[in-house]
């Protein structure tokens, strides 16, 4: 979903939550380093102003204006967003005008705000600044599986005479669009393909991007079933639709419809009590784990190398699994039996007799394993994941990997 990030300047870096109003927090700095952060070097009486660190999704560069009729007129923007816009020399002053800019879709200004200020030496100030949306944009999703069960290999999205394909990513069908018309009525339409061309789900629907936070939801003809489209609109003019699959309710059967993304084999706690482990369902379907175990192989008896699943344990489609043993906190359930080695080991999913998903982890393999730091998998390494080069050092149970 497109959204603003909260920018603050300050007369240091800092950047906050996202939001859809910009924040401006101005600090007048005075000589001799008084006045908010000042430096001896800064000249008497102006006000140097930093935004932070700016990340901000489909967007190609960010602008800041700052005038007024008894002074020269300050213009700052940057083509990239990874480091700071920095303001420097503004004259304290009354009526200091504030303009912000955003573009995307390869210079389109896609949001304005602007506000008025008095700034005085010596004082800081918030200015809110309300940014308008100027156009909109269109992100669909589809969740399809790793595994892809359902058979869609390819997709088009059209609205009124505009086409666009679907591109494949980490088990989702995705379509982005470029900059829309606000507050225009399109007819939407989609039709998801086989590898052969035909279409396997299609459905239709007017929807009209706006600046006011909306709700759509599409039904949709399928050959296995009913396709129910959800789409909201954010403040930002941005909108993010799901569509949702026919799924099933059953046990892993499939070599990969589970496998493990997040092992904590080595806590820097004495003992295995911290101990976790992370799975993910790689399938569209909601799957039963009551027949299932974690071991250390297939025919392990000892506690010490296994635990069961407990009954009605399910987990639902394209989502995590979060367990760990007593001390745990957070976790989806606690187990006890199965103690991890720490410096590598087998280990594998196990439901009726079926192997589910297996791996070999040590660092002769390249796995990084480190005292007191779990061993993650980003899902974009799917379909590598026994390699050790595919995972990363970093804490993320139940969510994809965040990589230190």
């Amino acid at each position: 979903m497109l959204m603003l990030r909260h920018f603050c300047i300050l007369c240091i870096a800092a950047c906050s939550f996202w939001s859809a109003m910009i924040g401006l927090l101005l600090v007048a700095c005075s000589g001799g380093g008084s006045g908010g952060g000042g430096s001896g070097s800064d000249t008497e009486g102006t006000v140097k102003l930093f935004l932070g660190k700016v990340q901000v999704p489909m967007f190609d560069s960010i602008s800041v204006d700052v005038s007024s009729a008894d002074m020269a007129s300050i213009h700052v923007s940057k083509k990239t967003l990874d480091e700071n816009l920095k303001i420097e020399g503004i004259p304290p002053g009354e009526t200091r005008k504030f303009e912000v800019k955003i573009y995307a879709d390869s210079g389109v200004l896609v949001q304005k705000g602007e506000a008025i200020a008095d700034i005085k030496a010596g004082e800081s100030i918030t200015i809110p600044i309300n940014l308008k949306a100027l156009v909109g944009f269109l992100r669909l999703e589809v969740p399809l599986g790793f595994n892809n069960n359902t058979g869609v290999s390819s997709g088009k999205l059209y609205l009124d005479d505009l086409e666009f394909d679907m591109k494949i990513e980490n088990g989702k069908g995705v379509f982005t669009t470029g900059s829309l018309p606000l507050d225009k009525d399109f007819n939407m339409r989609i039709e998801l393909k086989d590898d052969n061309g035909e279409i396997l789900f299609t459905g239709s629907k007017n929807v009209s991007l706006s600046s006011i936070s909306q709700t759509e939801t599409m039904q949709s003809q399928s050959t296995r079933g009913s396709v129910i489209l959800e789409l909201s609109a954010s403040s930002a003019g941005s909108s993010q639709g799901v569509v949702t699959l026919p799924t099933n309710s059953r046990p892993p059967k499939n070599y990969g419809d589970v496998f493990f993304t997040e092992i904590f084999a080595d806590p820097k706690t004495s003992g295995n009590e911290f101990e976790y482990l992370e799975i993910y369902n790689a399938t569209l379907d909601t799957l039963k784990l009551s027949s299932c175990r974690i071991a250390r192989d297939r025919n392990t008896t000892a506690n010490t190398y296994k635990f069961d699943m407990p009954d009605n344990l399910i987990l639902p489609p394209m989502e995590f699994l979060f367990f760990g043993r007593d001390s745990v906190k957070n976790a989806n359930f606690n187990y006890k039996g199965l103690t991890l080695a720490n410096t590598g080991q087998s280990l594998g999913i196990f439901c009726d007799k079926a192997v589910i998903d297996s791996i070999y982890f040590s660092k002769a393999e390249n796995f990084p394993l480190k005292t007191g730091t779990a061993m993650q998998l980003p899902l974009e390494n799917y379909e590598k994941r026994a390699l050790g080069s595919s995972w990363c050092l970093g804490f993320s149970p139940g969510e994809d990997a965040v990589c230190q």
